[in-house]
């Protein structure tokens, strides 16, 4: 059984889901790109000036950076993904790790949107999940704000807590 008030709930929620996203692609562009570009700058402003202050001599490059002290080599490089910028961090081929800057996307929480369990009552759960997903994405780029993980999803929230980390 199907019922018409289930279908036509499906097409207004999938024109929310849309409009959201046109807003979300918009802010990503003004808002969360730029903000970003920041918080990458500071991420590598802030390891260039403690290997500085540590005797290292650095090489910026369009990528991240290289710091060389004697035969070691520290190489930072950037590679970006989707809401996020990847900095592979190798220590002189002994050790690697990765950390990101991610934008905090929180769940937001969200009433069941039909009670009426019929042949659409899986399409409308997997929508209820990417609407919340949706409206998780428009409040984070609304108010961006960015974390940094590691390949081992430890949480970092600032540039100086990553540089002691990994520099200390």
């Amino acid at each position: 059984m199907y019922s018409i008030s289930n279908f036509k709930l499906l097409v207004d929620k999938q024109t929310e889901i849309d409009t959201i996203h046109q807003n979300c692609d918009q802010l990503l562009q003004t808002t969360v790109t730029p903000l970003m570009d920041t918080e990458v700058n500071k991420l590598l402003d802030a390891i260039n000036k403690k290997l500085t202050e540590q005797g290292f001599t650095i090489t910026v490059t369009s990528t991240g950076l290289i710091a060389k002290y004697s035969e070691a080599v520290i190489n930072v490089d950037k590679h970006s993904k989707d809401l996020e910028e990847c900095f592979f961090i190798n220590l002189n081929n002994f050790a690697e790790d990765q950390v990101a800057i991610v934008l905090d996307v929180s769940d937001t929480m969200m009433p069941k949107i039909s009670n009426n369990l019929d042949g659409y009552a899986e399409i409308i759960e997997q929508m209820t999940d990417t609407l919340k997903y949706a409206k998780s994405l428009e409040k984070a780029c609304t108010s961006p704000k960015f974390i940094y993980k590691t390949q081992s999803n430890i949480i970092f929230h600032s540039a100086e807590e990553v540089v002691n980390y990994y520099f200390q």
